[in-house]
């Protein structure tokens, strides 16, 4: 298995790159735990996987400029929205996948900070419906 330092995460919002604003990606999949037990465990109890969600965190580095941040987020609030999401940069491969999933845009905090800091947006959306992983160029 192939290890790798996260140098340089790259996302796109609806076509849109990010990845210039972008300070932290994180992109969490999960599966919910369903307890089987029953009579027949023995005294030890049993899980499945349930339904799958997730959800796309980011830290962005603020920016009004048209077609960056502030343009591409603000209008996409309450709409589902395509992610893809990778490592680092650069081409699709074993190595660096694509992860492509739609997400609900809840939220964004477009005026936040203290006098003399960066101007900063943390975002956590959930996924809808089903993710996809790539390994090929895209």
């Amino acid at each position: 298995m192939a290890k790798y330092v996260v140098t340089a995460p790259n996302v796109t919002l609806n076509g849109t790159a990010l990845t210039s604003n972008i300070a932290e990606a994180t992109l969490t999949l999960n599966a919910a735990e369903v307890d089987v037990t029953n009579a027949g465990s023995n005294g030890y109890r049993e899980v499945v996987g349930g339904l799958k969600s997730g959800e796309l965190a980011l830290t962005l580095h603020r920016d009004t400029a048209a077609g960056s941040v502030d343009a591409t987020i603000v209008p996409l609030i309450g709409s589902l929205a395509t992610a893809v999401v990778k490592p680092n940069g650069g081409t699709t491969g074993a190595t660096n996948n694509a992860f492509t999933a739609v997400v609900l845009v809840t939220s964004y905090t477009p005026v936040a900070g203290a006098i003399g800091d960066l101007a900063t947006a943390t975002i956590t959306w959930p996924i809808s419906g089903a993710w996809t992983i790539g390994t090929a160029p895209l």
